[in-house]
């Protein structure tokens, strides 16, 4: 099974020798009584307007339950999600424990397996300090993948985490993407720095969109983001995010002893003052994730057909923001236009700075305001009918230039012929099958950008 235990064995190199370290993500817990101040305004924010005795919240990663009780004296239902061993090991987080048992609208799920067979629906997730210490990233997917799957359509999720709290020199050493720290204990602990984009990337990614109305309170260098759930898991085939492969067998695990939170003052009897954790025997070793490559894989697995158009639609949409996010800029998804008597499935504004599209401004004087994207995952090629349809996103004013995404052309003769006859009117149509799309992924990821801009204006170029 995924997350066997709280503790993973990795081998990293520590002051210049490969040694073998031992990471517990349950030992940053922090040892605050109550949610600080910033934190009580965020959760004001986020759940506004939500009634406390009908709002459902997912403490994931719930710590020493410290914002659990605190919710739950408002009076909301909290299920608090964390591994069992930190209960055993910390006086403090059973404290907490034992007074949220006395609040019958408390739910406590022992992760993993309490919260992968978990089948209702939330209100709220919180994520406060989790995805920032998980060392192993398709980790990070499973938990957005799970949280997506276990909230409610439109739901809330608040993405809360330090920001900038680590640098190298104070950590014990780097591992993959984030550093190790914990300098004198035995089990050390992870730390990960998101940028703003790579948050949105991965929530893109898990089926969450940013959700702009919240506003929360600014204090230290705390990251706070509300999203909605309004999308689907883009990555789910491609990274395996399936429950049936996070419950497969678990691999072989070394039983060892620790010590409970417990004092000889309190329990006498010395065996009572330890129990024993499973630890996996392999060692991890984190393999990367790229959301741009892994979308391409993903594509891959999207057959043609009405029936999976949604997923091809928001795939598209999230390579298109990745591709041209030095070009284009505030991206709408199905986007009303002309009195929304029109919706075009995916809009840009023309940031006109560098590359192909600033071309097509000042070089080929095509009025370009805004870049539309019609999105069309049909098993035979475009006709006219679609030609037609983004016709009529384009004028002179709106912007004349617009470009369809399909899965494959076989005639292309026939849709030049129609891609002429616009021209003749003022209206500018390329056409990009996935063969393109993927062409246009590898060059981004080999920091090609002009490859990029070549490859549009060579479509461009065969029509004018």
């Amino acid at each position: 099974m995924v997350w066997e235990s709280p503790i993973y064995r990795f081998k990293t190199d520590v002051d210049g020798q490969k040694q073998e370290v031992l990471i517990d993500v349950t030992g940053s817990a922090p040892n605050f009584n109550k949610p600080g101040k910033q934190l009580i305004g965020t959760f004001t924010s986020l759940l506004k307007g939500l009634k406390p005795s009908d709002t459902k919240i997912l403490d994931f990663g719930g710590a020493k339950l410290r914002n659990t009780l605190y919710l739950l004296k408002k009076g909301y239902t909290v299920y608090a999600c964390e591994f069992e061993d930190l209960f055993k090991r910390s006086k403090q987080a059973n404290d907490f424990w034992e007074k949220c048992k006395k609040f019958p609208n408390f739910k406590k799920l022992v992760f993993p397996k309490d919260f992968i067979e978990f089948d209702d629906v939330f209100d709220v997730v919180l994520l406060i300090n989790v995805i920032n210490i998980m060392p192993v990233p398709i980790e990070r997917y499973n938990v957005l993948a799970l949280c997506r799957k276990k909230i409610k359509e439109g739901g809330r999720l608040l993405w809360y985490t330090q920001h900038g709290m680590y640098s190298a020199k104070d950590a014990v050493a780097p591992l993959y993407d984030g550093l190790i720290t914990g300098k004198g204990r035995e089990y050390k602990m992870f730390y990960r720095d998101f940028t703003r984009k790579e948050i949105y990337d991965m929530l893109n990614a898990s089926g969450f969109t940013f959700d702009g109305n919240f506003s929360f309170p600014t204090s230290g260098s705390n990251q706070a983001y509300a999203f909605k759930a309004d999308g689907g898991i883009l990555l789910e085939k491609s990274l395996g995010l399936s429950e049936k492969q996070l419950i497969k067998p678990a691999g072989k695990l070394e039983i060892i002893p620790r010590n409970t939170w417990k004092t000889s003052k309190i329990e006498k009897d010395p065996a009572k003052r330890i129990y024993e954790t499973a630890i996996p025997m392999r060692t991890v070793k984190p393999v990367g994730i790229n959301v741009l490559e892994t979308y391409i894989e993903e594509l891959e697995t999207v057959k043609a057909g009405k029936s999976t158009a949604p997923k091809y639609h928001d795939i598209i949409f999230n390579i298109l923001k990745l591709l041209f996010d030095k070009q284009l800029k505030k991206p709408i998804k199905e986007d009303p236009i002309a009195n929304e008597t029109q919706r075009v499935d995916i809009t840009f504004q023309n940031d006109k700075e560098v590359g192909f599209f600033k071309r097509l401004d000042e070089g080929y004087h095509i009025t370009c305001p805004n870049i539309y994207f019609e999105c069309k995952n049909y098993k035979e090629d475009i006709a006219n009918i679609e030609l037609g349809q983004m016709s009529l996103r384009l004028n002179d004013k709106r912007g004349q230039f617009g470009i369809i995404v399909c899965r494959n052309i076989k005639n292309i003769n026939k849709i030049k012929d129609r891609q002429n006859d616009l021209i003749k009117k003022g209206m500018y149509i390329i056409v990009l099958a996935d063969k393109d799309i993927k062409k246009l992924v590898k060059f981004k990821l080999n920091g090609k950008e002009e490859e990029m801009n070549d490859l549009l204006e060579d479509k461009l170029k065969v029509l004018v």
